[in-house]
């Protein structure tokens, strides 16, 4: 009687071992399987007329309010001073030396910009589409002192997955930690138990991107997906009660929606196009030409960002990378159909997407070209121009 007692302990022993055995494996491995899910998520890459020529006659005085959703590190800190600093409208905004935000106000004394320089982090530091659609109105009629009725165009800035992740570690090294971020949904902030911080301390100083990779947690892991998505949509940071395989799925389907209903929406790696095919949306021009920069000026590191770790960002961020290869399309059919519209009245091309100079040529490059180029951009990061 006591070998059987002592059999059944044993194999009840050896079951739970291998439980949580596996259940460890599947968590360190979770980044791995869910991209795998993902790549069979096929994306329509077709769109109507509707979609790519998107025309608006913007009346700022009148109900018209631009609302600017600034993910970080997609270059938005550069774009949103060209929104303060640059249009050429009979009220542009009022900017003075020293001080954080500009007045950008209409002859009525209305708002006619919703951003980091006009009404500051208004609905929260870097809020996100979820934070935005609930609160921007309200806070509008905080700082108008009244209500009215708005029509909002709401306007945002991608970029490359990898190149964004490897600049928002760079940043966090540096002492960044956006720990004000209100992470706002459904009513409430998402606890500590639905997003732990990352590091223990007041910041994450100095973090290898080794470690920056490790963190389950890291809410730089896809972030345009979730930035762009509705939230609410997904139960919104409570990981609980929900596929993991539909709740991305979900995510990724909604990031995209409300990136094709947004007005307008640019990327770091064409600023020329950005501009032009801002100005030719809103038919409001900017003062001064944007310029692209290809190299990131970033401190000077001794680390090497390996092919492996080139995957593990990827494979991090696959929605991110799905999303961006929508945008990327439909932001080049956009630029052709204003260029086809606007060459109709002018002697010269003006767009320089179709050169195929610098980031253009990789729509024509196989993935072990364009991983290898990624690979190539990444190490020109971490040498400090002399």
């Amino acid at each position: 009687m006591r070998r059987s007692n002592i059999r059944l302990l044993v194999t009840i022993c050896v079951f739970l071992a291998l439980f949580v055995l596996l259940l460890c494996l599947y968590s360190d491995q979770n980044h791995y399987l869910f991209s795998q899910k993902t790549n069979s998520y096929s994306i329509d890459l077709n769109f109507d007329r509707k979609l790519l020529d998107k025309d608006y006659e913007l009346d700022l005085e009148d109900e018209d309010v631009l609302v600017f959703l600034h993910m970080q590190k997609t270059g938005g800190t550069t774009f949103g001073k060209h929104l303060v600093k640059n249009l050429d409208i009979d009220q542009p905004c009022e900017c003075i030396k020293g001080k954080k935000k500009c007045n950008c106000l209409t002859r009525k004394q209305t708002v006619w910009l919703f951003s980091r320089y006009s009404t500051g982090w208004a609905c929260g530091l870097h809020a996100d589409w979820t934070e935005l659609k609930g609160c921007v109105d309200k806070e509008m009629d905080k700082q108008e002192g009244l209500h009215r009725k708005r029509r909002f165009h709401y306007i945002t800035i991608l970029r490359d997955p990898v190149r964004r992740y490897i600049s928002e570690w760079k940043h966090v090294q540096r002492g960044a930690t956006w720990k004000a971020a209100k992470l706002y949904c459904n009513g409430r902030q998402a606890s500590l138990e639905e997003v732990p911080f990352c590091f223990e301390g007041s910041t994450w100083k100095g973090v290898t991107l080794e470690e920056f990779i490790k963190c389950k947690f890291n809410l730089a892991n896809n972030r345009q997906t979730r930035m762009l998505a509705n939230l609410s949509k997904v139960n919104c940071y409570n990981g609980t009660g929900m596929n993991e395989e539909l709740r991305q799925r979900l995510l990724l389907e909604s990031a995209i929606e409300n990136l094709k209903n947004m007005s307008f929406f640019g990327l770091t790696e064409h600023q020329r196009d950005t501009q032009l095919l801002f100005q030719h949306t809103f038919h409001i021009k900017f003062s001064k030409d944007f310029e692209q920069f290809n190299k990131t000026h970033s401190e000077k590191a001794e680390h090497k960002v390996t092919e492996e770790q080139i995957s593990l960002i990827e494979n991090l961020n696959a929605l991110d990378v799905k999303l961006y290869k929508f945008a990327k399309r439909l932001f080049e059919e956009r630029v052709k159909v204003m260029t086809e519209e606007m060459n109709e009245s002018e002697s010269t091309p003006v767009s320089v997407i179709e050169s195929k100079t610098g980031e253009e040529h990789n729509e024509g490059l196989g993935v072990r070209e364009q991983h290898n180029e990624t690979l190539d951009y990444v190490e020109e990061l971490f040498k400090e121009a002399s």
